[in-house]
């Protein structure tokens, strides 16, 4: 297993920043030669430090005006495996099994309230969730951090 000390650390909060970064840019900045900084990424991929690159994409230039994060219960007898399910639902983002009294949180965005609303009804309380609590983000003041 690859150890993570200060220049793997340094990587990786480069590579958190632009994920497009190639081998050269990364060492230009870092000082190091390029053949050491592929060597690192590639035993950090390699032992799932890092699990791969996104492309983060605006929701709201996408036509998805609308974010929110939905808290709710399974009922009795439902199966969590069957939250896997809301890997194909449209505008799902995220699904966290969570402490509290409403353990599963889910974050999803639609294009208006209706369009999250249906998406809500249609797909995700048949899954087996009841107890549901939505609420809308009314701003996003941190998501990711230096983009």
């Amino acid at each position: 297993m690859v150890r993570i000390d200060e220049m793997n650390k340094r990587i990786l909060r480069l590579l958190m920043t632009d994920g497009k970064m190639t081998y050269n840019e990364v060492a230009q900045r870092m000082r190091r030669s390029p053949s050491t900084i592929r060597d690192r990424i590639r035993r950090m991929e390699d032992d799932k430090v890092i699990l791969g690159y996104i492309a983060l994409v605006s929701a709201e230039r996408m036509g998805m005006k609308v974010e929110g994060v939905l808290m709710a219960n399974l009922a009795e007898g439902a199966s969590p495996d069957g939250l896997r399910a809301l890997a194909d639902v449209p505008g799902v983002l995220e699904v966290l099994q969570v402490s509290g009294s409403r353990r599963i949180m889910i974050r999803l965005n639609a294009k208006d309230n209706r369009s999250l609303e249906e998406t809500i009804a249609r797909d995700i309380v048949p899954l087996g969730l009841e107890d549901l609590e939505l609420r809308i983000v009314l701003e996003s003041v941190m998501r990711f951090p230096e983009v």
